[in-house]
């Protein structure tokens, strides 16, 4: 498999493309996106109604791992696009259609991996704060032994998620793409997809890091954002795997 080489990868050049393709669709993109959004603030909601802030770190930080499998609506128009074609919203939910059982199983895989991060923290947090909810307020910094839980907490449920997120991004990071549009099996597209992720080391370190940025402000500082950031890096996901994975005569 020959990656393309006409255009020099960079993250810089993936968030501009995804941009320049969200502002092309902005109206579908936002509509599309705006069900997760939905999702997500009914999900805040509950947990902050049962004092349970502090559970939400690991659901943020998880939603990483599993964010690949929301995105095939914006690979299928991201193709559109690059294929000159006006795309629709009814292109968007024909895109979730286009699931394979190579997709199904790669959604079980980052699923498991997802509830095994989730799972771990619930047991992390019943170490430090027993099963008591503890409500995000200003005793919780003042008070010197929840400070120091939470301390701990944070670090060991951070630490966790970050080799477990690391082991996502790479099998999820282009096994997306490849199984959509090359029509891989599930097995060669998690290959090609951690083969292409270890060759291009540093500048995945700096995607995935942007990513996570991106993602994590989002969802802790300004959820509305979710309807911009979910499809501009969604496309961007798209101009990324064109650069490194399309075949230059397709």
């Amino acid at each position: 498999m020959q990656s393309n080489q006409e255009i020099t990868p960079s993250v810089k050049g993936w968030l501009s493309r995804g941009w320049q393709d969200f502002r092309r669709t902005w109206v579908i993109s936002m509509m599309f996106s705006s069900i997760f959004l939905l999702i997500s603030l009914v999900a805040y909601w509950q947990l902050l109604q049962l004092d349970l802030g502090l559970v939400l770190y690991p659901f943020i930080a998880g939603f990483m791992v599993v964010a690949p499998l929301l995105v095939t609506g914006f690979q299928r128009v991201g193709r559109m696009l690059h294929e000159g074609k006006q795309p629709g919203f009814l292109d968007l939910l024909k895109g979730v259609r286009e699931t394979t059982p190579g997709i199904f199983f790669l959604t079980f895989v980052l699923c498991i991996c997802y509830l095994i991060w989730v799972t771990d923290a619930v047991v992390i947090y019943g170490m430090y704060f027993g099963v008591k909810a503890v409500p995000i307020n200003a005793q919780l910094l003042s008070d010197p032994v929840l400070r120091e839980s939470l301390v701990s907490y944070l670090m060991f449920t951070g630490l966790m998620g970050f080799v477990i997120a690391q082991m996502g991004f790479m099998v999820g990071a282009f096994s997306i793409p490849l199984i959509m549009h090359q029509k891989m099996n599930f097995v060669d597209a998690v290959f090609s997809s951690v083969a292409t992720v270890w060759r291009h080391k540093l500048l995945m370190f700096r995607w995935a890091l942007s990513l996570a940025l991106l993602m994590l402000t989002t969802l802790i500082v300004a959820l509305p954002l979710l309807v911009v950031v979910l499809p501009v890096t969604a496309y961007a996901s798209y101009a990324a795997y064109v650069d490194l994975l399309k075949p230059a005569d397709s």
